[in-house]
């Protein structure tokens, strides 16, 4: 089945037309009545993205959840009270010069992703932390990924911090590369974080050490032997920097793509289970989360705003949503207890009914 770009189909609404569809798949486990209701909240008052990331602490008495969604080259259509913040005029004016195709950004940027922490109500206009995809077809010289960086937070830059990412950039093993940037805007000290990918777990610590990262405590190492029958999964390595190299670390672990059932998710929270980072309902609950959802099984729930597109695609076209898990993460900070977190996506999609279709 091919799919329809959602960008041919305009929306209307908000966010929590989407999150509704999804909402009887989150299990109790992973979402309390006060969470879902931070959520939900956050959730009216953001314009629809077609995809979104629900991030949840694993641990026993760890309901908190956070939002994230994503898009790809497109400008933004925001609510007029989003622009009158400084970071959201931004984004907009970044996004403008995004959908050029003359500009640096736009075979460099694949995708941007939105990400809001959760732990009250939102404020009328909620301030998200911005993370950049690389489009990894297009080879990206250093210089401009800093300089796109530095853009991207916003802020006057001290020369330290220009140093530090230079640093971590220029000091990445043959065949890793820097995945993801992102401005933690509604973070203190709005640091930048640098999310770096195909380091393989015996060439962390390593070059971790090279980028002057320090860990009074030495039990990261512990951690990481005790990962190496996992270490083939792990993908992402994630760190802030600032004026140093703050001392948390992530450690992003994604299934291989040759795996078509959830037996490596089952090893892996058994083992997050076994060393106390995971309770085995939440485990229960994040394997039950995949699937699929069509209007004729959600009629009461399927958003509105999508009888445009309806109309408009006809026959040609049905619509979905979908749900999977994207990765967990081990979080290290020195002194301070592990974490796990799972990340879970949710989205929709316009899918022809005749794969011998062609356009809209």
């Amino acid at each position: 089945m091919e799919r329809v770009s959602n960008e041919e189909v305009q929306m209307k609404g908000s966010m929590a037309d989407y999150l509704k569809v999804v909402t009887p798949h989150l299990h109790p486990e992973l979402v309390s009545p006060e969470a879902m209701y931070y959520l939900q909240g956050l959730a009216q008052v953001l314009p629809p993205f077609s995809q979104a990331m629900l991030e949840f602490r694993l641990g026993v008495g760890q309901p908190e959840v956070d939002l994230s969604v994503f898009f790809h080259r497109r400008t933004l259509q925001l609510p007029d009270k989003f622009l009158t913040h400084f970071v959201w005029q931004s984004l907009e004016q970044f996004c403008r010069e995004w959908v050029e195709p003359t500009s640096l950004l736009y075979r460099r940027v694949r995708y941007i992703g939105l990400e809001f922490d959760l732990h009250e109500l939102p404020c009328k206009v909620p301030i998200p932390c911005v993370f950049l995809a690389w489009n990894q077809e297009t080879v990206i010289n250093n210089q401009s990924l800093i300089e796109i960086a530095l853009r991207l937070l916003n802020y006057s830059v001290s020369s330290k911090l220009e140093s530090n990412l230079r640093l971590c950039v220029e000091s990445l093993p043959k065949g890793a590369k820097v995945e993801h940037l992102g401005a933690m805007l509604s973070r203190p000290c709005q640091p930048l974080r640098v999310i770096m990918s195909d380091i393989p777990l015996k060439r962390v610590a390593d070059y971790l050490i090279q980028i002057g990262w320090v860990d009074p405590t030495s039990k990261f190492f512990d951690l990481l032997s005790s990962l190496e029958n996992f270490g083939d999964i792990l993908r992402l390595l994630s760190f802030d920097i600032g004026n140093t190299i703050h001392p948390r670390i992530g450690l992003e672990f994604f299934p291989k793509k040759s795996s078509l059932d959830e037996s490596q998710w089952q090893l892996f929270l058994n083992y997050l289970i076994e060393i106390g980072l995971c309770s085995p309902g939440k485990k229960n609950a994040l394997l039950t989360w995949p699937g699929l959802s069509q209007k004729a099984d959600h009629l009461e729930l399927w958003p509105k705003e999508l009888t445009g597109g309806e109309l408009l695609l006809g026959s040609r076209a049905f619509s979905i949503f979908w749900r999977t898990i994207n990765h967990i993460k081990i979080v290290y900070q020195p002194g301070s207890p592990l974490e796990a977190k799972g990340y879970v996506m949710f989205g929709h999609q316009w899918v022809y009914a005749n794969p011998l279709t062609t356009g809209c």
